[in-house]
């Protein structure tokens, strides 16, 4: 090899170098999971945080032992340099190195299991659910506390309608997850956790699933499991909401009426109606820096919400996802300074559904 070919190969591994360092990095932040919204998730996330800091410093420590032995060591003439036929020491570190971090993983990988597979007792609260998974919906069945079905309280998802489960926040929800024909998947990203619905003959173990959501809000799930032709329709909603929320959710739903969650928050009411795919009001007005209440009323069997931005697109304002006939939930607005803010469907974000909320 001569010279100038030497000194060119160390330049061309760097043009080359960098950018697969660069995709590489970039593919990386892609994996980073989302932020955890349950008990169990949170020692997951703590877990997989540990774990990728030490992946960084093996990657950049091993990596970095070769570039410098490429520079170091890197033929100069057709002589071999000199040779070393083992080395306690060294043999010694590279052993104990890998095996130290196997341990460690293996114990944090350990307590994280532990968590996560964790059951509560029945007699310390909670709530049961019967989860039915079948081609290509969900179906959630409210249990009573002898297990039985909560006077038939269930939701079906429909295709143009996902199922919604409600949940209690800060408290134990336990599934028992049944599939009617093929093998399902019940996830929720930001619960970091995922469990099998399997078809089993009558008598076998069932899988189940155990979380606790830590703040309220909607969190979307799916089937994680490919089922069949329609499995990205799969999906469904967890809408966690206070426990007072949850009761008057129940007691509307074994009452056959429309569960909706209500908040009012006094002061000017603004009435919006959705139907066919459009809010009956493109503009409304409002006072500025006075809480208000936004009465939304869902007329059709599509979810819909209202969401409201600023001026500069930051979200202020969200309501709950309703799916009508005629659901109706009164939202407490905060109170906004003076401005032109945009109110719009996340569901269904088109023009009739996409609106301007003018405060002074």
């Amino acid at each position: 090899m001569s010279r100038s070919a030497a000194r060119a190969w160390p330049r061309t591994a760097l043009r080359a170098g960098i950018p697969l360092l660069t995709i590489a990095a970039l593919a990386g932040c892609g994996m980073i999971p989302p932020e955890p919204k349950s008990v169990a998730a949170e020692s997951v996330w703590n877990l997989y945080n540990i774990v990728f800091a030490m992946g960084v410093v093996v990657f950049l420590g091993v990596e970095g032992f070769i570039v410098y032995s490429v520079f170091r060591y890197r033929r100069r003439d057709d002589r071999l340099p000199p040779q070393t036929h083992g080395n306690t020491i060294v043999e010694i570190i590279w052993t104990a190195i890998p095996t130290v971090i196997v341990l460690i993983l293996f114990v944090l990988s350990v307590a994280t299991l532990s968590t996560v597979e964790a059951t509560s007792d029945p007699e310390d609260g909670g709530i049961d659910i019967e989860v039915n998974g079948f081609q290509w919906q969900w179906q959630f069945r409210y249990l009573d506390d002898d297990g039985n079905p909560d006077n038939d309280v269930s939701v079906t998802g429909q295709p143009a309608t996902p199922p919604v489960m409600v949940v209690p926040v800060g408290e134990p929800v336990r599934l028992t997850l049944m599939s009617r024909d093929v093998i399902h998947s019940f996830f929720v990203p930001q619960f970091l956790i995922k469990r099998d619905l399997i078809p089993v003959p009558e008598g076998e173990p069932i899988n189940t699933m155990e979380f606790t959501v830590t703040e309220p809000g909607t969190y979307g799930g799916q089937c994680a499991e490919f089922c069949g032709q329609l499995h990205a329709d799969m999906t469904f909603t967890v809408q966690a909401v206070t426990r007072a929320e949850y009761d008057t959710w129940l007691a509307d739903a074994k009452a056959g009426r429309t569960p909706r969650p209500s908040a009012s928050a006094g002061g000017e009411v603004l009435e919006l109606v959705a139907d066919q795919v459009a809010f009956d009001k493109l503009e409304l007005q409002a006072a500025a820096d006075q809480p208000f209440t936004l009465r939304f009323t869902n007329a059709e069997a599509l979810p819909h919400n209202v969401v409201i931005l600023d001026a500069n697109n930051e979200e202020v304002f969200r309501t709950d996802d309703l799916t009508g006939p005629n659901a109706t939930g009164d939202f407490a607005v905060p109170a906004l300074p003076a401005g032109e803010y945009t109110y719009y469907c996340t569901f269904h974000p088109v023009p009739d559904m996409t609106g301007t909320l003018t405060v002074e």
